[in-house]
């Protein structure tokens, strides 16, 4: 669950920094919320005891995917310079026809 936790957040682009506020993102999300409950949360353990086995997943995951570099071109860059370059091969040989 604390897994799900932590790629949940790194996907929503918010990951909680204390135990505080993972206390209150798992009070915001039913599912997992209930799921935790039914292994102990709130009872055996609280967010104080999953944020470090959180803080590893979230930097184990953050370490499996690298973001991603603004060095490549997108794609549409790659498509117009394409058509562009159709479109000069047009150019020419229409040219050397009329010529």
């Amino acid at each position: 669950m604390t897994r799900a936790i932590a790629l949940r957040m790194i996907h929503a682009g918010a990951v909680a920094g204390t135990p505080g506020e993972l206390a209150a993102w798992i009070a915001r999300t039913d599912d997992l919320r209930e799921r935790l409950k039914n292994d102990g949360y709130g009872s055996r353990f609280e967010a104080e005891d999953l944020f470090p086995l959180f803080e590893g997943f979230v930097a184990r995951a953050k370490a499996a995917t690298p973001p991603r570099s603004g060095a490549r071109p997108p794609r549409w860059l790659w498509i117009v310079g394409i058509a562009v370059l159709v479109a000069i091969v047009v150019v020419v040989v229409i040219a050397g026809r009329m010529a």
